[in-house]
């Protein structure tokens, strides 16, 4: 029996393209207006179960898929994204002015460069192979979708495709991105991508 898993990055929210993190931030307009078009995209899947991170940007999102299903969202903490220490709120540019030899460092040895104050990374790593296989044991012979953010996303895609974890931000997850996943006994195959 396999589960197929919806990994859903949430629609647009408040400094999109910052180092959000685990700042709790809106959906925008725009984001509430892509939240329609998500609707339709995960519609044609047979969604038996939707979980969330708790932070307003995922719930608010994923509130709207299980409408569509005459579904509840269980909300799930340890779906949110990585909490980024000093850095949560910045975008690329102020991180590098305010720390240029740090955002040096982290560009050359990611993941091994930590941030300071930030939730490590092999922390985060494990906290999200944890949950999404609770999602999956949880589901197994149904679909599920999870909406999540980018981080957790390419972390559980690279598992899933052995990519190294240096290479993480070379997989897209734009808000709203779908990404199907089909887990078996015998390991996982990715559908789709930032779809």
């Amino acid at each position: 029996m396999s589960c197929r898993l919806l990994l859903v990055r949430h629609a647009t929210a408040a400094g999109n393209g910052r180092f959000q993190g685990q700042r709790d931030v809106s959906l925008t307009t725009a984001g509430r207006q892509e939240v329609r078009l998500l609707v339709e995209k995960c519609s044609s899947h047979p969604v038996r179960a939707v979980y969330s991170s708790d932070l307003e940007r995922a719930r608010h999102t994923a509130c709207a898929v299980a409408g569509r299903f005459g579904l509840e969202v269980e909300v799930r903490s340890a779906l949110r994204e990585m909490h980024f220490g000093r850095w949560q709120g910045l975008s690329w540019e102020q991180v590098r002015r305010r720390f240029p030899e740090l955002a040096r460092q982290w560009t050359e040895r990611f993941p091994r460069q930590p941030i300071p104050g930030a939730e490590p990374f092999r922390e985060f790593k494990k906290r999200v192979d944890r949950e999404v296989q609770a999602v999956v044991a949880a589901n197994r012979g149904r679909c599920a979708l999870v909406v999540t953010h980018a981080g957790v996303i390419r972390v559980t895609l690279a598992k899933v495709l052995g990519l190294p974890q240096r290479n993480l931000f070379r997989l897209a997850q734009d808000p709203g991105a779908l990404n199907v996943i089909d887990y078996f006994d015998e390991g996982a195959v990715v559908r789709c991508i930032n779809g």
